[in-house]
């Protein structure tokens, strides 16, 4: 399963998107808490409550649309933290999505299937002021159990080792991947001059044992 792909494809995208607001309101998380996760690991993760916005279609359309309603809808919401306590943005890709054939130029022009979205406190509650129309933010649960995880140095581009490392962990421990590719944006576009070698993404992938 070529799932490496979705980060070529989705690159571009999500720079604009996160350069859009969310890193113009902040400095990012303490990165060095991060630092272990350079060797990937399996753990089990509880279920986080998200704001999200889903999308389907083609892929440098939707995508940066459901960032940019997703973040608006954010910034518009009581109690919950914005600036430096803001959590960092996350998007979740359907693999079901993309069909047999993974040859890069067949993803651009394939639909896409996915969520973007924002961790959420407990308490936080939608404002009746969120924006309304077809793509829309809504309160959901992301559900997790035993994950394997892993965090990438470098620009989105160049993903493709650090997820055959995961995907290897993951085979080696005796599980497998279900659901879908889950990325998490730590350090990328907007913090100032940073170039793309220097992004932080954590991957992630929900896991079960092997049968």
């Amino acid at each position: 399963m070529k799932i490496q792909w979705i980060a070529l494809i989705a690159a571009a995208v999500v720079a604009v998107v996160l350069a859009f607001v969310f890193f113009t309101a902040r400095k990012g998380p303490k990165l060095d808490a991060y630092l272990f996760l350079k060797e990937p690991r399996i753990v089990s993760k509880p279920d986080e409550k998200v704001l999200e916005v889903k999308f389907e279609g083609p892929a440098d359309i939707v995508v940066k649309e459901a960032y940019s309603v997703l973040f608006k809808t954010y910034f518009r919401m009581k109690g919950v933290p914005k600036g430096p306590g803001m959590a960092v943005p996350k998007a979740r890709y359907a693999m079901e999505s993309f069909g047999p054939d993974w040859s890069e130029e067949t993803l651009k022009n394939q639909s896409w299937k996915g969520a973007a979205a924002i961790p959420l406190p407990p308490a936080a509650a939608l404002s009746p002021a969120a924006p309304k129309g077809p793509m829309a933010a809504s309160i959901g649960l992301w559900e997790y159990g035993e994950t394997a995880e892993i965090l990438h140095l470098g620009s989105y581009e160049t993903e493709k080792p650090t997820i055959d490392r995961l995907l290897a962990h993951i085979a080696a421990q005796g599980y497998t991947v279900y659901g879908d590719h889950e990325e998490e944006y730590l350090k990328g576009p907007g913090m100032g001059n940073i170039p793309p070698k220097d992004y932080w993404t954590v991957i992630r992938y929900r896991v079960r044992k092997a049968k």
